[in-house]
């Protein structure tokens, strides 16, 4: 007697087999987007990096310390 939650949705459990299932220009396609999708992707973590990287000395902390080091300096 088994009283754990069963799904009463069926899973599909099916993957596209791209041998078998596309053709030709849908699989082109497919990797000409997937390899757009992989630059933009690139880009985006190469234009994260440099702002972490030119806003980290910024992090500092503003407490009143600090900000007597900046007046001081």
């Amino acid at each position: 007697m088994c009283s754990s939650p069963k799904s009463s949705r069926a899973v599909n459990k099916t993957a596209i087999n791209f041998n078998n299932e596309l053709t030709q220009e849908q699989r082109l396609r497919f990797a000409a987007k997937a390899n757009l999708a992989q630059e933009r992707r690139e880009q985006r973590q190469a234009t994260n990096k440099r702002y972490e990287q030119k806003h980290l000395s910024n992090k500092s902390s503003h407490g009143l310390f600090s900000w007597l080091q900046q007046l001081v300096s």
